[in-house]
């Protein structure tokens, strides 16, 4: 495994990423890090993400529009997403019943070590009321 050296340049992406508290994408936090005067680059910003995502310290997803949004993890353990289309806002949610679904799904199909991931989208009440 490669060493991953730490810079103030992924300091920087980790603590936006980290008061965000929402899902963000890579250009829309390289918008805010120029705002706040941090001068980091586009691909040093995808380049952290990846990074944080691959190392479990942030959650990834894909919106329905294919684009790739982040967010710090705030559950150590396996968890699923319920994320609103207008502001981002997201919850981890837990569905036990899945769990079991996909080993069984797997297993019939005679697959092993299986992953998988459950993003659900919709509209937040607060973004419902505007």
């Amino acid at each position: 495994m490669t060493e991953r050296r730490s810079t103030w340049q992924k300091a920087a992406v980790k603590d936006a990423l980290t008061k965000a508290d929402v899902f963000i994408s890579a250009q829309d936090l390289h918008k805010h890090l120029s705002g706040e005067n941090q001068k980091v680059g586009l691909t040093t910003v995808y380049r952290a993400l990846a990074e944080l995502a691959d190392t479990g310290e942030a959650d990834s997803l894909t919106t329905a529009d294919g684009e790739m949004r982040y967010r710090v993890c705030h559950s150590p353990q396996h968890h699923h997403h319920l994320s609103c289309r207008n502001c981002g806002k997201a919850v981890e949610v837990k569905f036990a019943a899945t769990e079991g679904w996909a080993e069984r799904l797997a297993s019939e199909h005679g697959f092993s070590d299986v992953t998988h991931s459950i993003e659900i989208f919709g509209v937040c009440a607060a973004c419902a009321e505007n």
